[in-house]
């Protein structure tokens, strides 16, 4: 008789609670929103069994990318940084290769696609089914996934806690609908020479964005929404690769949401890389330090 009530009981608490997070290491699955079947891919860290709540780092990829690229890209800084502070990294896939990040440009297979809601329902069924700490999600994203990184903290900013955009910005509409938006501690990285996202501001052809912020313009948004000290702090990396034609400039401006720019001096639209041993210069690629570390350990400083 105990042995029925026990199974029983087991049965019902697989029904209420769901099956146990799935071991350490890279996993596929999808979820259905808005009668579309949306792709992620994620990674989990060895012994959160053992923890309570945990961080969640989203990462979204840029136009034309997916999620597998951006685990190709970024997965081997990530991963090393999730296994010691104990996070979950997750990338998820945008339909059609392109977020419809809503900054007044127009990209015809995607405008009618709801990426805020799905997104939304992203981070809830991870602080749901996989101990996520609903005070420790974070954004970063690339190119177009850094545009909709700015756009999920101007909707939903009391889900996520910092973001970190990475050769992207926003447009004058978005900066004066959410002047006064919840404040949130972010990271910037954008190159001088990016023939994408231009760092004087002006129009992206591709997805026919009549016009977005200066570089200048944007960091002076997130000073003003941030309430920070308005005079930054600014420091130089030493230029370790002088072949790179590129040097780092960084500007921080301090409160309680910090802002900071890492400002790519003649960087184009690429994320800053340390050169592997033996590895050749990429053009327009700087490689004074890596992007991928500092982004994550800005984020996880803020819990």
């Amino acid at each position: 008789m105990k042995c029925i009530y026990l199974f029983i009981s087991l049965f019902f608490s697989q029904l209420s609670f769901g099956q146990s997070p799935p071991g350490q290491g890279l996993h596929t699955d999808s979820m259905s929103y808005d009668g579309l079947q949306r792709k992620y891919i994620y990674y989990i860290p060895s012994g959160i069994e053992n923890y309570e709540k945990v961080p969640v780092v989203f990462f979204l990829h840029g136009m034309g990318a997916s999620a597998q690229i951006g685990v190709n890209v970024l997965g081997p800084q990530y991963h090393a940084r999730a296994e010691r502070d104990k996070a979950i990294v997750v990338y998820p896939d945008a339909t059609s290769k392109h977020w419809n990040d809503k900054l007044g440009g127009s990209y015809p297979l995607t405008d009618k696609i709801n990426d805020v809601g799905y997104l939304s329902s992203l981070i809830d069924l991870f602080i749901r089914d996989f101990k996520g700490d609903p005070k420790r999600v974070y954004f970063s994203g690339s190119s177009n996934g850094g545009m909709m990184t700015y756009r999920l903290s101007c909707d939903i900013p009391e889900k996520i806690r910092a973001i970190a955009p990475f050769v992207s910005t926003i447009s004058p509409g978005v900066a004066k609908e959410f002047a006064k938006a919840k404040p949130i501690p972010i990271i910037i990285t954008s190159g001088t020479a990016d023939s994408v996202i231009k760092w004087k501001g002006g129009t992206i052809k591709v997805t026919r964005t009549p016009v977005i912020l200066s570089g200048d313009e944007n960091v002076a948004y997130w000073v003003a929404r941030n309430g920070t000290k308005k005079k930054a702090k600014i420091t130089h990396l030493p230029d370790v690769e002088p072949g790179d034609n590129s040097t780092v400039e960084i500007q921080h401006y301090k409160g309680k949401n910090d802002v900071i720019l890492y400002k790519i001096i003649g960087g184009a639209h690429t994320h800053p890389t340390l050169r592997a041993p033996g590895k050749a210069l990429v053009k327009g690629l700087n490689m004074d330090y890596n992007s991928f570390e500092r982004v994550w350990d800005f984020m996880m400083s803020y819990k």
